[in-house]
């Protein structure tokens, strides 16, 4: 009997633990930066399982695609004004410091950010700032110097480069963008697919002509020099870096959910439904933890 109820209060104990732990992951309040759970330095090796990328919503993005631009000085994507003032003044800036061959990234893009954007548009503004971790030196008098993370990762990243600043349509360029990683990351010779991406988010042929020709030149290099410097200026550690708002005065774990982060920016009687559906804490207290009690008594009654 004693024995029996040792085993009892093990089991008690390590359930309402386990319920905590849901809980706290989240409830937490998340204002600020999305960080991987750690570094990725994804080597030939060594990479994790090919990421599928997320499907696009093929339903319209009303009102207006949000404008997605690389930086605050660039030229904004020409769309129609949200009808709601109210809205528009509460857009959450989400800004994405990532490398183009870096899986924890590819996984950011096409799990978390394209299902939130698809769902969100209308309430977020992203700004993609690639080559995250990446070194340039320009010279004038001789050839320029780039250095990146992974092999081929210098290349990757100028096609990111020029599809930002060569596409002026923010959902085609979300997809431009996550096409570009999932492609670039699973292909063996780690090359991204600009005619296959390009096509695929419906961009015009002359813009795909455009991109390409970006990539094979030195136009990117300006544009590299730049994210360098911003994500030098945010201090970069890992990607990728996400900010909300501008917010990096705390962490969370990027288990929890991207959607549920950028809800909580957006006041509730503005939050549209698919806010109002996120599970809550006590929803996954019971998904998660109720299979656990089930299973402790009937183990308990085995014993």
């Amino acid at each position: 009997m004693e024995s029996r109820t040792r085993n009892t209060f093990v089991l008690l104990t390590i359930a309402f633990a386990f319920a905590l732990q849901c809980v706290s992951a989240v409830d937490v309040s998340t204002t600020a930066t999305v960080n991987p759970a750690a570094p990725n330095n994804n080597s030939a090796s060594g990479l994790p399982a090919p990421v599928n990328p997320a499907p696009v919503n093929p339903a319209p993005v009303n009102p207006a695609p949000v404008v997605v631009s690389p930086s605050e000085d660039i030229a904004k994507t020409e769309s129609a004004p949200l009808t709601n003032n109210n809205v528009s003044k509460h857009i959450v800036e989400i800004e994405v410091y990532y490398e183009a061959l870096c899986g924890d990234s590819v996984n950011f893009v096409s799990n978390q950010l394209l299902p939130t954007f698809n769902k969100l548009s209308k309430f977020i503004n992203v700004v993609f700032i690639p080559f995250a971790q990446g070194n340039i030196s320009i010279n004038t008098d001789k050839p320029s110097n780039l250095s990146c993370r992974r092999d081929k990762e210098c290349d990757a990243d100028k096609v990111h480069a020029c599809g930002i600043h060569k596409i002026k349509d923010s959902e085609q360029l979300i997809k431009f963008v996550n096409c570009s990683l999932t492609e670039g990351f699973n292909s063996s010779n780690k090359t991204v697919p600009i005619d296959v991406c390009g096509k695929n988010s419906n961009i015009d042929s002359s813009v795909i002509t455009d991109i390409n020709n970006c990539t094979n030149s030195t136009e990117s290099y300006k544009w590299l020099e730049e994210y360098m410097n911003k994500s030098s200026a945010a201090h970069v550690k890992t990607v990728p870096k996400v900010l909300i708002n501008k917010n990096s005065t705390e962490d969370f774990a990027s288990t929890v959910p991207f959607m549920n982060a950028v809800c909580k920016q957006i006041p509730v009687e503005l939050q549209p439904e698919d806010c109002k559906t996120i599970p809550s804490g006590s929803d996954t207290l019971v998904v998660g933890v109720l299979p656990i009690i089930i299973g402790a008594f009937y183990f308990i009654k085995m014993i």
